[in-house]
């Protein structure tokens, strides 16, 4: 049965018809996928597994990994252009009903038991619509509404049966899936583009810090030589420590308390808790060491901050905080938590870091030069940030 609802707040002006509700047991069927033993993979014929549904990229069967699987299992389990893949079960509750449209019927090629193919029976759905309705606000909360949860969050076929989903006509489908497909195609344009800058940072590290590549002075004449050093004898290192539970809250009256990665967010603290008892103090400028897992990840104290236990601060320049981040993307620290049962590092440990040291005016040169890059950077990843939040946007008002 059909039920006529109202229309978004927002939609293009050539269309006035009244969108409608269905179910999507109304539409379409859902079928498991299929379950193997560990000796059938890496072999035989396509699989799409959980990772090709939460990848951003199309399912390519080039890419995709191999399972041992009968031609009757490859009938049953077939993947066809137009099939959406939903995730049955994530650890994550914003994982469980996830989404991947099938945009080329895939030769020979079977899926996860992971997974639920959900196949129109009737010609409801635009192909490039799918995406985006299944994704919508009310859907989502419909399939989470709809979850169990247990160790994972799982979803079954009862469940998505009855989720909902409000459509237009399927020439309204169709612009507003081009709409939404060029969004898509403009971020991962910045997105490719905010790659390409990290990867020319990185490289420009490796080269700087090895010291392939060097500064000159204004007259042109080189640099004296680096002086091999240990951190501990260059920067002062503090290492944090966690006052009592009983003395946190949410009082921004009080002192933030840093305590891992979770109270940093692109470099810099995001305040989470605040502390009365203050035990050990960053200072405005320090850098962030975290020391407990996940080790080495950094960040600036943008103001002062109390330090837990998870955390260190290093009083230094700029040029021990590019080094530090250059050790961390080169997985350095590695070698410090290698056999631990738990993975932290001692201060001792930081301090005997060895460290090549520049003359002050060429570390200043660095310094320069690496954070030009990070503002381009910066300014990147805003443009990336601000497309997906008018997307996100768009998706609330373009849809009922």
């Amino acid at each position: 049965m059909t039920e006529h609802i109202n229309t978004p707040e927002l939609r293009f002006p050539e269309f006035k018809d009244i969108w409608y509700i269905k179910q999507l047991e109304e539409i379409g069927a859902f079928k498991n996928g299929i379950n193997k033993d560990k000796n059938s993979f890496g072999h035989g014929f396509p699989f799409v597994n959980l990772n090709n549904v939460f990848s951003s990229d199309n399912i390519n069967i080039d890419n995709l990994g191999l399972i041992d699987s009968i031609k009757k299992e490859r009938d049953e389990y077939n993947l066809l252009k137009g099939d959406t893949l939903f995730i049955r079960s994530s650890v994550k509750p914003s994982g469980v009903g996830l989404t991947k449209v099938v945009q080329n019927n895939l030769t020979d090629t079977i899926y996860s038991g992971f997974l639920i193919r959900f196949r129109e029976q009737k010609n409801f759905l635009e192909d490039n619509f799918k995406p985006y309705i299944f994704s919508s606000i009310s859907t989502r909360r419909q399939i989470i509404s709809l979850s169990s949860t247990s160790a994972n969050t799982n979803i079954n076929q009862d469940s998505l049966k009855k989720v909902k989903i409000t459509i237009p006509t399927l020439r309204e489908q169709a612009k507003i899936g081009n709409f939404f497909s060029k969004l898509d195609r403009q971020i991962e344009l910045e997105e490719k583009k905010l790659e390409l800058l990290e990867q020319q940072k990185k490289g420009y590290m490796q080269k700087i810090f090895s010291q392939e590549l060097r500064f000159k002075d204004e007259n042109g004449n080189e640099y004296p030589n680096w002086k091999n050093e240990s951190l501990g004898d260059i920067a002062k290192i503090t290492m944090g420590q966690s006052p009592s539970s009983k003395n946190y809250t949410e009082d921004s009256n009080y002192t933030i308390l840093v305590q891992g990665n979770a109270d940093l967010n692109n470099g810099y603290i995001k305040p989470r808790i605040y502390t009365k008892q203050v035990t050990k103090l960053a200072e405005v400028n320090d850098i962030l060491l975290t020391v407990r897992a996940p080790v080495g990840k950094i960040g600036k104290a943008q103001l002062k901050a109390c330090i837990g236990r998870g955390v260190c601060a290093i009083k230094g320049d700029n040029f021990i905080y590019y080094f530090l981040e250059l050790f961390d993307l080169q997985n350095k620290w590695i070698k410090f938590v290698q056999g631990s049962t738990f993975e932290s590092i001692s201060g001792n440990e930081i301090k005997n870091i060895d460290i090549a040291y520049p003359s002050n005016e060429e570390r200043q040169k660095i310094s320069e030069f690496f954070s030009k890059l990070d503002e381009l950077l910066k300014n990147q990843l805003l443009k990336v940030e601000q497309l997906k939040t008018r997307k996100n946007g768009l998706l609330q008002k373009m849809f009922v």
